[in-house]
């Protein structure tokens, strides 16, 4: 029986397995992504498209899943259109092999079993010869040392460099892999992996995706990059736990010094490649330096300069330009100074008319139109992609009209993080959502797509930007700013596009420095890899007054700046804070004396929590000291300048303002609540009766019962209780319905009240009835604020698939809108103030 069975088995796995073969096949053949990818255990994301293709993507927020191909406990395989891209110039070519950086792989040829001298050894890898047929995979995979532990001795881990090319590489919070490929070897790789369960891959690195995309540009080249690296600390294919922390250490400086180069050639773009100018050849120059300066620790200074001389007719001289790594990348000693010989202007061109955003989403996923005058709603949506089509006539976009007070008389207006770096943008928005006001603002991450569509720019209250800016994004961001907009830039090149004048860039690679702002003196925090100042030759700086006891932070200045219409914005730019070491600018402020449009730049990390540098104990402890001012200093920026609501500086008030979980209450005829008890025993686990669904655990509590501490994950409902601040006597005795709310789980508060009823089938007609939600979500993952005071439910309904209503399900939704309103509208406690309001 057993050999049976095991027969049996293997069967039945073959046959899934070349199911799945096929399948991939057939959609590589139709220009779609094939994404793999492995969840945590527990949890069931349902096939979300924006978790199951990676968010390296450039195109991610509008993939669509189009076919299942593989479900094994937390292992989902799916396609998805369209076609995936991701853009590598940021990343690292693979040295040849064999290697250990990014981690030890084999040579390029394999020597055979059995060597006569006359043997050849054979290609490790060989692809079909139609490049037809080849593709782009990027794998992504842990580098978490404890991960790395858990890995089972026996397991074999699957060597990439025998499925396909090495292309590029890039590390962040986890390690992402490009190879090059054939459909052949893409099937083989996955079968030797998520469809034998085996998910190691070449240092035992658990595996996390597989996911077929499109390359966009070209990585930096790992020879130039390695001739600026420290000594390479691994020397061996087994490494000890210090040693894989100092490889970490080794990989994450060439991820810098790529991104360095990556930000140099963008920026080098934009000098030279401007549409009304020739582009010509910069000068380069080398200048002394003082003696004062050749005493100091030396620094690495790129100084473009605009001029306005007007090129001569005669021929000019060429001089052998270095590549942007080479030119970025020189030792300090051998930084030239390049002088660009093409004078700096902003285009003017016209652009479309900006398309409505969609309509706001209740907590159900209802779309609402969007009503003519601000009204009241705690609904906000988060960056959208509508279609493409655009209105084939040019009309400049309204000026936009901003004002805090406005923000209580319409929806809650997005903050948007825009940035180049996963860690980056998680660190801002964990730490914008310690700071802001809490049930005011929604936080959402904007894409470059997103971006490019301005679909956002009328429903942002902050914009803050992270990093490197493409020039297409980085044009339309100021165009935001100089509309009325505001901005935060958190040590990125968007300081480039606002502040044309500030050319010069000090490299300052992992460097702690001390800076001083308003109250807070002599504050250390890391420093970007840039420090930006306005040009050595014109500066354009006027003090307040010419004394030498001026602080450096009273500098102002004004500049002119177009808009992409080409209308010209005066600004006021004032340093607020200085590096006391070379006496830069650190801390920011641009305003637009038209529209009141602000912008802070701050050239320190004040996104970065100190547990990011946990691995280097001396950094790791003076960023301990400064957390607290960091906090400080980044809410007094965003309240001062930017006129966004903070959290209460009163530690005790915000304290006692904190969300309180508490168990829910089940409510309803005694033996409905009894009949739907037995109906979910089955889904029950363990002796405790507990409900494990993806985003909560669910514990019913009888009289004898000891409920468990409530969290956000966590809900205990006590069945023979009920609540002091909820009547159920007036509620029952006013509910008209035959099944809709005759049961309801009511609790002061939830995460989200969907999380109770989306991934569990309960009964026709219950309710889910939260006074306050802390994670509320509606349609597309928009986010859904619930401060106290809110008419918020989740209703499950039955509906029979063949009936007539199961073809138009939409429609439930607007016609329980229709009844809240047709109720309000003729009850006599509020008909009086309706008719004001309409009159009014």
């Amino acid at each position: 029986m057993l050999t049976l069975y095991y027969v049996s088995a293997t069967l039945v796995q073959s046959w899934r397995i070349q199911r799945a073969c096929n399948k991939i096949a057939e959609q590589l053949a139709q220009s779609s992504s094939v994404a793999f990818y492995a969840l945590q255990s527990g949890k069931d994301d349902g096939f979300d498209p924006t978790i199951a293709s990676s968010e390296l993507c450039c195109n991610r927020n509008v993939a669509k899943v189009t076919d299942i191909l593989w479900l094994h406990g937390n292992q989902h395989g799916c396609c998805l259109r369209p076609l995936q891209s991701v853009q590598i110039t940021p990343w690292i070519s693979f040295p040849p092999a064999p290697s250990l950086l990014p981690f030890a792989y084999a040579a390029d040829t394999a020597t055979p079993t059995v060597t006569p001298t006359e043997i050849e050894p054979q290609p490790r890898i060989s692809l079909s010869s139609d490049t037809a047929q080849h593709l782009q995979l990027l794998i992504e995979a842990n580098i978490d040392l404890q991960q790395r532990e858990a890995s089972t001795e026996s397991c074999v881990p699957v060597k990439l460099e025998n499925y396909g090319k090495l292309i590029a590489w890039k590390i962040d919070s986890h390690l992402a892999v490009l190879i090059e490929t054939d459909i052949e070897h893409f099937t083989k790789l996955l079968i030797m992996t998520f469809l034998q369960n085996n998910l190691y891959i070449n240092d035992q690195l658990p595996l996390m995706r597989i996911e077929s995309v499109q390359r966009e540009g070209e990585p930096q080249p790992f020879q130039l990059l390695a001739n600026h690296l420290k000594r390479q600390s691994r020397k061996a294919a087994e490494v000890s736990a210090e040693g894989w922390q100092k490889h970490l250490e080794d990989l994450r400086a060439l991820g810098v010094l790529a991104h360095q180069a990556t930000e140099f050639e963008q920026q080098k773009n934009r000098n030279e490649l401007k549409p009304s100018t020739p582009k010509q050849e910069p000068l380069l120059q080398r200048q002394e330096q003082s003696p004062v300066a050749a005493q100091a620790s030396l620094k690495a200074v790129a100084v473009v300069e605009p001029t306005t001389k007007i090129s001569s007719p005669a021929k000019p001289t060429h001089l052998k330009q270095p590549t942007p790594v080479e030119h970025l990348l020189s030792k300090p000693s051998d930084f030239n100074k390049a002088t660009a010989t093409t004078k700096t202007e902003n285009p003017s061109t016209n652009t479309r008319e900006m398309e409505k955003s969609p309509g706001v989403q209740d907590n159900a996923g209802t779309p609402i139109a969007k009503a003519s005058t601000p009204s009241r709603s705690f609904v906000a949506v988060k960056p959208s992609s509508p279609p493409s089509e655009t209105p084939s006539a040019a009309r400049p976009r309204p000026i936009l009209r901003r004002n805090k007070n406005s923000l209580g008389e319409s929806k809650p207006l997005n903050v948007l993080v825009y940035s180049d770096s996963a860690s980056a943008r998680d660190s801002a928005m964990v730490t914008l959502r310690q700071i802001l006001e809490p049930d005011l603002y929604t936080i959402y991450a904007l894409t470059p797509q997103q971006a490019a569509q301005k679909h956002w720019l009328e429903q942002t209250a902050l914009l803050v930007v992270c990093g490197s800016v493409a020039p297409s994004i980085g044009q339309i961001l100021v165009d935001y700013f100089l509309h009325g907009g505001k901005v935060l830039s958190l040590c990125s090149d968007i300081l480039h596009f606002i502040l044309p004048n500030y050319r010069t860039a000090e490299v300052r690679e992992h460097e702690l420095v001390q800076f001083s702002y308003d109250k807070w003196q002599r504050v250390k925090m890391m420093h970007h890899i840039f420090c930006y100042q306005p040009s050595p030759v014109k500066k354009n700086f006027s003090t307040d007054s010419e004394e030498s006891s001026v602080q450096s932070h009273s500098r102002k200045s004004s500049m002119d700046l177009k808009d992409l219409t080409g209308q010209t914005h005066q600004l006021e730019v004032k340093v607020l804070g200085t590096e006391e070491t070379w006496n830069t600018p650190s801390l920011m402020l641009a305003k637009s004396l038209q529209s009141g449009g602000k912008a802070v730049f701050s050239q320190v990390h004040l996104e970065t929590n100190p547990n990011e540098f946990e691995f280097d104990e001396v950094k790791f402890a003076i960023l301990k000291q400064s957390e607290r001012i960091r906090i400080e200093i980044f809410t007094d920026l965003l309240s001062k300048y930017l006129e966004v609501q903070v959290r209460g500086t009163d530690s005790e008030g915000a304290a006692s303002a904190a969300v309180v979980f508490k168990h829910a209450y089940f409510l309803g005829r005694h033996e409905s609540k009894f009949e739907l008890l037995e109906k979910l025993r089955p889904r029950c686990t363990g002796n405790d009766n507990v409900i494990i669904m993806p985003k909560l655990s669910i514990k019913f509590c009888g009289k004898d019962d000891k409920p468990p501490a409530a969290n956000a994950n966590v809900l205990p409902i006590l069945i023979h209780s009920c609540p002091d601040d909820f009547s159920t006597v007036d509620y029952f005795d006013n509910l008209k319905t035959e099944h809709i709310g005759r049961l309801v789980i009511y609790a002061p508060v939830l995460s989200s009240s969907m999380h109770v009823i989306n991934d569990m089938e309960l009964v026709h007609g219950i309710v889910v009835l939260p006074v306050q939600q802390t994670a509320g979500v509606g349609r597309s993952n928009n986010q859904w604020l619930s401060p106290l005071g809110c008419a918020m439910f989740s209703t499950q309904l039955h509906i029979d698939m063949d009936s007539p209503l199961a073809t138009r399900l939409p429609l439930i939704q607007h016609l329980i809108g229709a009844a809240l309103v047709n109720t309000l509208r003729g009850h006599k406690l509020y008909r009086s103030s309706l008719i004001k309001d309409m009159v009014d």
